[in-house]
């Protein structure tokens, strides 16, 4: 969102590729660690739980969160498509919580015994609609009139922190009921 105000939506749009190449490099170590870690039950427990508690974490941390102030000078400055693109792959794998992320949820909506191809299907499926997502958002706050749907990113942020918050509970639920 930041480089999209800043930039515009096509230089935003090279950000999304770095960020979804990031989250690929964390969704392939994400499925090496749960198919050596399925051989632990333990381990995978607590990792479930953890994940569950990230994502409870992520949720209050969301809906505890106030209104986003941006400042008003779009497009102001201009890089070149390979500088954003190294930003966004960077930014995406220094950011811990994108690992925690891709664990937990693969943890927790891939089984072990699941085939090879359908695990496949599942990273293409990750990798494409977060960089839809984002690509999306790029588009939307890559312009002039974006500033005026700020008051929304409230009440959106609200209901995501809201969906994050039922999904943990739905994880604890899961593992009660084994």
């Amino acid at each position: 969102m930041k480089h999209a105000l800043t930039h515009g939506y096509q230089k935003a749009w090279w950000v999304c590729l770095g960020i979804a190449g990031g989250n690929a490099l964390y969704i392939i170590l994400a499925y090496m660690g749960h198919h050596l870690l399925v051989q632990f039950p333990l381990v995978m427990v607590v990792i479930e739980l953890g994940g569950a508690c990230f994502l409870l974490y992520l949720g209050v941390l969301l809906l505890l969160a106030g209104n986003v102030r941006v400042d008003a000078s779009l497009h102001v400055k201009q890089r070149l498509a390979s500088k954003l693109l190294l930003q966004g792959f960077f930014s995406a794998l220094l950011n811990p919580k994108n690992m925690l992320f891709y664990f937990s949820l693969l943890f927790t909506i891939i089984s072990p015994e699941q085939l090879l191809h359908v695990k496949i299907f599942y990273a293409f499926w990750m990798i494409g609609v977060l960089l839809i997502w984002d690509m999306f958002v790029a588009c939307i706050f890559g312009n002039k009139r974006a500033l005026t749907l700020l008051p929304y990113l409230f009440v959106m942020q609200k209901m995501v922190g809201a969906l994050l918050i039922l999904f943990a509970l739905h994880q604890f639920w899961a593992w009660y009921a084994k």
